[in-house]
This record gives structure tokens, C-alpha cells and sequence, in this order.
């Protein structure tokens, strides 16, 4: 990354859990480095506080994660867990005065999930921070954008999040544009100009073989470097919870590491994954070009880039080794893969129709790679779910330089999943669902995870770390009750809870499809609700003989009503729901909106919604789905 005086005059910030933001804020960056404009592109976890002294234009990208949170990427460094040198850390000082950051131009787009009640509470975190608190000048309103209906918030636009996006991208490329309207080459002020589009815009780091090193490297002893905070589990039980004939795969997944780790309900493991051999193979087998450089090894011209980090960086340093532990080749590629590739269309020797076909392949690329609505992208790529390794299958004009391997490949991002063991156990127990599915293409999908994890056995090893949310630190939770929701793997977390003896006064509503196929923790749930540690709901949404009266979780909490509204208005009972984000979390808290509203003495409607806001602003509505 070039830091120059000049890069540090224009800063791309995000905060990223699933990529998005940052896959706008890569977005936002091409287009500016066309533009010949120097700027710094990171995650606001890796920035450097002292930079913010040096810039005068910033635009923050920025999801929301958990109760309202800033996604790690934005409170942590990449290759730690350390929250105190950040950006973050040091803006939240009291001791800055009101007009600390009155020199900087600032700009914010929020990604948030309105089925979570905190929606898009991140991005105002840092606007009230940076612009209310420190004196920032605000360039534009903030725009903020829904991932989870696709209809941006932008006060009622309707918009996608992509023409959310889009439209902040304007903002900013006019506000540019107007406010560096020249530049100086070799000693001239000359009007800036874009770059021509087929230029490809080589990265600041790039692959080189090393000279250094001579000969093949054989595929042994590898290591992973530069992440102290990682650490590294030895498998002790993988085994299946699920009926052997039922679709659905879950994981009984327990394992322990060389050191013991402080951890609560709530709490999370991130595991870092890699590619199958097979995939890799596939991959080169694309690239023909790349098989005989595949084992050669290599070396980064200017460092290991930031994202690499995470985890640690494998050595020794070979293409098949960077396929096989940091590029995710499995992914379905965004609009920026398509933006830096296209122009690399150019093996007219692998085209059955020659120049014609070409030409055509080159066309829709660079389409995929402009379109500002993203429909045609979507429906090639998210809606089949295609990955990034049958992209290049279709497209067998693309001649990827291997050089530049690490700016257009995604990179391999850890998979997080929720603790289910209490905090004195001696080894840690995760409960995985299996991701495996046919898409419309009717082809196998497996998720790079999950298909990681079944392939593990005991004894094996693999990094993960370990992630503190810190949800139930409250000691007054212990004298009241707890309402817990949590249908399917949403009883992950629900487990480590109950283990953990927060609350005396549990009621755990589960479901799932079937009583005899997938009732997790079947024999564990019910001797704790015949020794009274809870009390314990159940629902099966596809068997009447098992489940006659009730669906869906839902379906309990109205049926009992009345007891669920004295619990929470009358006892101060904290909800606590987990699950999957799709009708559930919103059903759930439609439910629970209409008990409150049924069976409490509110004056009006107003009041309950207000009471409802209330509890989740201080925590005795918490949610977490994925």
C-alpha cells in the first residue's frame, strides 16, 4: 500500500462481517485509482489512529453486527486481537476536544440487517462520534442500506442496496471530481482524467518467484505466521446429531486447544477453513499457465498485505499452497473480481468460434463488472449461487496473470460459530449445521466451512480463535428469568447458557422439523427440564403426530401468552433469540410485540412499541441469527 503524504489525504474505511461493505469500499477505491487519486483503502480495525491527523477526505463503509456492534474487522487489527491501538479505540477518548477532527471532509454509508432490532446502529455509532462529538464536516446526509430485505433505508427510497451504494458513489466521485479537478504530471497541471478501461491497475504487492529459494517445494511442515492470537485445536468428537437419513447434517463438534480460554454464553469460535485439493486441482487445470509455477516458491514484492494476516500467513509460498489456504475460490464472485478480470478476456486460442466468441465474453464480463443494478450479475451468479471456480469455467477466454493472484482473488475469511459448552468444560463443543444443497443449476453446493469441518476427524488439527461478545455480564440476570428462543442450531448458544447457570429460571423454546430426526440435545433437554434446570417448549413443524397444536416457536410463546407477558412486564425477563435470519426473528418479535400489547395494561399501542424499544435498548432483547 503506497503511504505517501498524498494516499493519506483520502482514506476508504469499512467494518465488514460478511464482505459486503467491504467489497464496496474495494468498489470505491478502483474507481478512485482510476481517477489518479492517491488514498488509502483499509479496514478501520488496521488504520492508523496517527493517519487521522494527516487525512482531509474520509468515507467510511460500515455493517452492523450482533446487538449494534461494529463488526470486528472495524475494533480489532487483522492479525490480533488487540482493540486498544485502534481508530476506534482512540476516537472513543474523553479527553478529545470538540473540534479534534474539524479538518476532515467525512462521508458514511451503513449496511444494516432490519431484522435485527439495532438496524444500522454501527454507522451512527461512528457518525455521532466523528461528526456530532468531534467536529468532522459531513459531505452529504448519511445514507444507510437494508442487506436483508435488499430495499435501502435511504429515508424510504425503496432503493437496492446496490443503488444505495451506487448513489453514495456519486456523491463522492462529483465531490472529487469538483475538489481535485487537475493534476500534476512530470511538472504539468494537466485536467484529470480517467484511466482507459482496459488498463488494468497493477496492486502495490505482487507475487514473484523467489530467487532465493531453488528448485520444487515438497508439501510438508507447513506453517502459518504473523497471528499470535491464533491458536491451533486438536478434534476430540465429530459426530453426527441428526437421523443418518435425514437431509439435514448437524455436528456435534468438540475439540480443545493447547491453552484454556476464558469464554461465556454467547461467545463464538472462528474457524479458518481452507480448499479441497480437488478444488485447487480444478483450479489449475483452468489455468493451465499456472501448473508450472504451481509448487515453485514465491515471494510478495512489498509484504504481506493486511487481509493476509488473519490467522497467519502460510509458508512455505506457492501458488498451490495460496489457493489451497487464502483464496476463496469457492465464493460467489462480487462485482469487484469482475471489475479487475475482464480486461484479462484475451485466450482467443481456447475459443471454439475464435475472435467472435471473444468478443462476447469480453462484453459480458465487463458488463457484470459496470452495471449499476447488478440484475444481470445477480441472476448468473447469486441466484444459481455459481462459484468463482465455475465462472472461470465459463468463461474460458479469462488468462488470469498469477502475478496479481492476491488482488483479484477473494480471500478466505473464518466462519464463526456460536460456543455450546459452559466455561468450565475442558474442551470447547460447537453445534454445526452442514451446509449442502442442490442449486437450480442442479448442482452440489458445500460450504468451504462445513465441508472443512465433516472432513475432520479425531486427533486432526486445524486454527480457529476464540471471539468474547461479553452478552451476559450482568449478575441481576441471576434473579430473573430468561425467556430463550431458539429454533434449530440457534440452540448452540442456548446450551453454553444453561451450562453456565446465568439465570435460575430458564424457558428454552425449541423447534425443529421432525421429533425423532432433529431434536438436538434430545435426552440432555429433557432430563434438564425433569430436574427443573429448565423449562423446556418444543415444537416440529413437519410432524402432527409429534407436534399436533404447534408449528412454530411462535406458535408457543402466543399460546401461552399471558404467562410470557407476566414474565417479561412483571418479572423483567430477558428474551434471548436465536436462529436462522430469515421469517423467524421477525415473526418472533411480531409475537412478542402482540402479547405485550394483549395481556399488559398499556395505555395504547404507542406505549407497547415504546416499552418493546426500550427492552432492546437495554439489552433484555437480544438476538443473534445468521
Amino acid at each position: 500500500m503506497n503511504r505517501s503524504k498524498s494516499s493519506k489525504r483520502i482514506a476508504i474505511l469499512y467494518g465488514s462481517e460478511t464482505g459486503n461493505a467491504q467489497d464496496f469500499a474495494a468498489i470505491l477505491s478502483y474507481k478512485l485509482h482510476r481517477l489518479h487519486l492517491p488514498h488509502t483503502l483499509n479496514s478501520l480495525g488496521d488504520y492508523t489512529p496517527h493517519d487521522i491527523l494527516d487525512c482531509r477526505n474520509l468515507f467510511i463503509i460500515c455493517s452492523t453486527t450482533g446487538q449494534g456492534e461494529l463488526p470486528r474487522n472495524a475494533i480489532e487489527a487483522s492479525h490480533g486481537l488487540n482493540k486498544k491501538n485502534t481508530l476506534w479505540s482512540f476516537l472513543k477518548k474523553r479527553n478529545l476536544p470538540a473540534d479534534f477532527l474539524n479538518h476532515l471532509s467525512v462521508s458514511f454509508l451503513g449496511l444494516g440487517d432490519s431484522s435485527y432490532p439495532k438496524f444500522n446502529y454501527a454507522i451512527r455509532k461512528l457518525h455521532n462520534r466523528i461528526v456530532s462529538q468531534l467536529g468532522a464536516k459531513e459531505l452529504f446526509h448519511r445514507l444507510e442500506a437494508d442487506e436483508q430485505s435488499m430495499a435501502g433505508s435511504n429515508k424510504g427510497s425503496g432503493a437496492s442496496i446496490e443503488a444505495v451504494y451506487f448513489e453514495y458513489e456519486k456523491r463522492i466521485l462529483k465531490y472529487l471530481r469538483e475538489t481535485y479537478p487537475t493534476r500534476k504530471v512530470n511538472g504539468q497541471i494537466v485536467e484529470r482524467t480517467e484511466f482507459a478501461a482496459e488498463a488494468y491497475l497493477e496492486p502495490p504487492s505482487c507475487l514473484l518467484l523467489d530467487s532465493d529459494e531453488d528448485g520444487h517445494i515438497v508439501q510438508e511442515n507447513l506453517t502459518f505466521n504473523g497471528d499470535d492470537s491464533v491458536n491451533v485445536g486438536t478434534v476430540k468428537i465429530n459426530d453426527r446429531l441428526t437421523h443418518p437419513e435425514h437431509f439435514q447434517d448437524v455436528r456435534q463438534f468438540v475439540f480443545n486447544g493447547k491453552k484454556a480460554h476464558e469464554y461465556g454464553p454467547g461467545d463464538t469460535i472462528s474457524i479458518y477453513p481452507c480448499n479441497s485439493d480437488d478444488s485447487v486441482k480444478q483450479f489449475l487445470e483452468i489455468q493451465p499457465h499456472w501448473k508450472s509455477v504451481a509448487d515453485k516458491p514465491l515471494k510478495l514484492s512489498h509484504g504481506i498485505p493486511n487481509n493476509l494476516k488473519d490467522g497467519g500467513f502460510v509458508k512455505p509460498l506457492t501458488l498451490r499452497n495460496l489457493l489451497k489456504y487464502h483464496c476463496d475460490i469457492m465464493s460467489i464472485p462480487r462485482t469487484s473480481f469482475f471489475m479487475k478480470v475482464w480486461t484479462f478476456a484475451t485466450d482467443v486460442g481456447r475459443m471454439e468460434r475464435g475472435r467472435e466468441q471473444l468478443e462476447q465474453q469480453r462484453e459480458k464480463l465487463h458488463q457484470f463488472a459496470t452495471d449499476e443494478d447488478m440484475q444481470d450479475l445477480f441472476d448468473y451468479c447469486n441466484r444459481p449461487r455459481r462459484s468463482l471456480l465455475e465462472v472461470l469455467q465459463d468463461f474460458p477466454s479469462l488468462k488470469l496473470p498469477w502475478e496479481f493472484a492476491l488482488d483479484y482473488l477473494p480471500i478466505i475469511k473464518p466462519r464463526l460459530f456460536s460456543i455450546s459448552s459452559g466455561p468450565n468444560d475442558p474442551n470447547i463443543e460447537l453445534t454445526i449445521a452442514i451446509v449442502r444443497y442442490k442449486t437450480i443449476l442442479r448442482r452440489i453446493r458445500k460450504g468451504i466451512c462445513t465441508n472443512f469441518i465433516i472432513n475432520l476427524s479425531p486427533g486432526d488439527k486445524f486454527r480457529y480463535k476464540v471471539q468474547n461478545n461479553n452478552l451476559f455480564l450482568n449478575k441481576e440476570l441471576k434473579e430473573k428469568p430468561m425467556i430463550l428462543i431458539s429454533p434449530g442450531v440457534g440452540i448452540a448458544p442456548m446450551m453454553s447458557l444453561i451450562r453456565s447457570d446465568v439465570s435460575k429460571n430458564l424457558k428454552l423454546f425449541f423447534g425443529n422439523r421432525m421429533m425423532e430426526r432433529d431434536f438436538l440435545y434430545k435426552e440432555i433437554l429433557q432430563d434438564w427440564d425433569k430436574e427443573e434446570r429448565i423449562t423446556l417448549y418444543t415444537c416440529f413443524s413437519r410432524d402432527p403426530k409429534n407436534s399436533p397444536k404447534f408449528k412454530y416457536v411462535q406458535d408457543i410463546l402466543w399460546s401461552i401468552g399471558e404467562f410470557i407477558a407476566k414474565l417479561i412486564h412483571d418479572q423483567g425477563a430477558t428474551i434471548y433469540v436465536c436462529g436462522s435470519s430469515n421469517k423467524m426473528p421477525i415473526q418472533v418479535r411480531i409475537t412478542i410485540l402482540e402479547i405485550l400489547k394483549k395481556w399488559v395494561n398499556f395505555e395504547d399501542e404507542d406505549a407497547a412499541i415504546r416499552y418493546m424499544k426500550d427492552m432492546e435498548k437495554d439489552d433484555r432483547y437480544l438476538q443473534e441469527t445468521w
